[in-house]
């Protein structure tokens, strides 16, 4: 394995000239993903590679990134992977990491991080490393010196996301608990404790939590759709691996009712992500190998095949899917096809896609 300042992994902006449907406002849009890679050694290695090379140079980063948060003026938020040491601030354009900022001590990040409404404050999910128990963290978005935290009110935090015009944040506390000294090997298998957090901004006060009657269901990744359900991204987390082959992949939230979406067989309970296109929830089945779907009241629309499906960017009305072969597809809600783009690296996109302002 290479040594950490040499990199690990990379994250990868993938950079492409979108068709003219696809195009917004000037210099139109890119899509954003971290990526991953083997070297000859079989060792994992990252690189920054857009998918033309002549759009940006690339960007090295310490180790595996996974969520990405595009700011302005061709900048972004990258967050490391659970349980990750590092954040980083960087300019995709330019191929520049422009700041890094290590976890403190005694705290690891989990993969996430939002903006507050008014854009100043930068809030991440994190572990405390002694308890295991989550905790947002809290920092200047301007110069990511921290701030603070406030208890997540779970273990294992994952994706938030705001309710209620900023003054409620949702919060997946996937329930499983890891530590520094064990990585990321799980240490509560066969008893998480899942739970979708309602917690007030900024006090931090619990205002309600929501489980599953199904305890080995680990609530992951977040998304709204149009008309307001919250869609939660599953990972199933049995002790017999075979349950998983038909497990749930989507929870739904609706007015105070937490619930199961329907269930669909073969897709193997891994949801990698989640977004939404108008009243649709899409979640790519990484191990059932499709992009899944369904309506916001939770019944299933016809999955559709694609290999290793990865991240997913929605812009609300249309979605662009990665795949962890390399592959890029459409995604067309009126004609329900996914048609994959041409002339895209082949590089291992990882789980999240996201649209940046070209």
């Amino acid at each position: 394995m290479l040594p950490r300042r040499q990199f690990l992994l990379q994250l990868a902006a993938l950079a492409l000239p979108l068709p003219a449907w696809a195009a917004s406002g000037e210099g139109g849009r890119v899509l954003l993903s971290a990526s991953w890679d083997a070297d000859a050694s079989g060792a994992p290695q990252g690189f920054l590679r857009p998918t033309d090379a002549s759009i940006a140079p690339p960007i090295a980063l310490p180790g595996r990134g996974h969520s990405i948060l595009p700011l302005s003026n061709g900048q972004a938020i990258i967050v490391s992977r659970r349980l990750g040491s590092w954040l980083a601030k960087i300019d995709w354009r330019q191929g520049k990491v422009l700041q890094m900022v290590e976890a403190e001590f005694d705290r690891q990040f989990f993969g996430h991080a939002l903006l507050t409404p008014d854009g100043k404050t930068l809030i991440t999910t994190e572990n405390d490393g002694e308890t295991g128990q989550g905790i947002l963290g809290l920092y200047s978005a301007t110069t990511l010196k921290r701030l603070g935290e406030i208890p997540s009110h779970g273990i294992g935090p994952h994706e938030l996301l705001w309710l209620a015009d900023g003054k409620i944040l949702a919060v997946a506390n996937g329930g499983v608990l890891t530590l520094p000294e064990t990585g990321r090997r799980k240490l509560n298998a066969g008893a998480i404790q899942s739970v979708l957090s309602l917690i007030a901004w900024p006090s931090g006060q619990l205002l309600n939590e929501y489980r599953l009657d199904d305890a080995s269901l680990s609530m992951r990744h977040l998304a709204r759709s149009s008309d307001g359900a919250l869609g939660i991204a599953l990972q199933a987390e049995y002790l017999d691996a075979s349950a998983n082959q038909d497990a749930p992949l989507l929870a739904i939230f609706r007015d105070g009712q937490l619930k199961l979406a329907a269930t669909q067989a073969g897709l193997r309970g891994y949801g990698a992500s989640i977004a939404t296109v108008g009243n649709q929830f899409l979640v790519t089945a990484l191990q059932g190998n499709a992009l899944a779907r369904w309506t916001s009241e939770g019944d299933a629309l016809p999955a559709l095949p694609f290999e290793r499906a990865a991240g997913i960017a929605s812009d609300g009305q249309q979605a662009w899917v990665s795949s962890e072969t390399g592959a890029l597809a459409h995604f067309d809600p009126k004609s329900a096809n996914l048609t994959p783009l041409p002339h895209v690296a082949a590089h291992r996109w990882d789980n999240h896609l996201v649209i940046a302002q070209g």
